[in-house]
């Protein structure tokens, strides 16, 4: 009896909460596990300050101000409707200038992906929505993973590290990986942006 009002309970969980979890975009996946790291490491320097020396007051700078943009992130109009903040769609319009040599009004033209505009034009098929996708999902992961690596590896530095510790050029490139991965993951598009045929 007790066995079975168990398993019906951690049913009814698991379809609170997998589910939802499953919905959730790849990139704001990721953003969160970044934040659950960050805000126990947080945590844990609020009890244990620990001794600390120059590195340490640079990974907290690092571990702060990731939290404060992902943290944005999360009240912004993306993570909520998927909008990206100041962008709207162009509904196709292309924008002309023109030229002093010319004197004509060539249009603009921005290039996303690895084929130059000259294969696009020359009859080569352009990649599809199903490569793309998966394209963009390879580089959310790496982005994820190396960002992570490099967090855990300068939470433990920083937790570990006495006050005497030396700056060391690794540290340093670390702090940069997990800010470009982290600003990487918050500029990257979570939902397509609609646009008028």
């Amino acid at each position: 009896m007790v066995l079975s009002l168990l398993r019906q309970a951690a049913g009814a969980v698991r379809r609170r909460f997998c589910l939802p979890w499953s919905a959730v975009h790849p990139v704001d996946r990721s953003l969160i596990l970044f934040m659950v790291l960050l805000l126990g490491q947080s945590a844990y320097t609020l009890f244990h300050p620990g001794a600390g020396g120059q590195i340490a007051r640079d990974i907290d700078i690092i571990i702060r101000t990731s939290s404060a943009a992902i943290f944005g992130y999360f009240l912004s109009a993306s993570f909520v409707t998927g909008r990206t903040g100041g962008v709207s769609p162009a509904g196709g319009a292309a924008h002309k200038i023109t030229t002093a040599d010319s004197g004509a009004a060539p249009s603009l033209r921005g290039q996303i992906g690895f084929l130059p505009p000259s294969d696009l034009a020359s009859g080569q098929a352009a990649p599809s929505g199903g490569q793309t996708e998966r394209a963009f999902c390879l580089q959310v992961a790496a982005a994820t993973v190396i960002g992570l690596f490099c967090l855990i590896t300068l939470m433990v530095l920083r937790n570990t590290a006495g006050p005497d510790a030396p700056d060391s050029a690794a540290a340093v490139q670390f702090r940069d990986f997990v800010s470009g991965c982290v600003g990487f993951l918050i500029g990257s598009p979570t939902h397509q942006l609609q646009t008028d045929p």
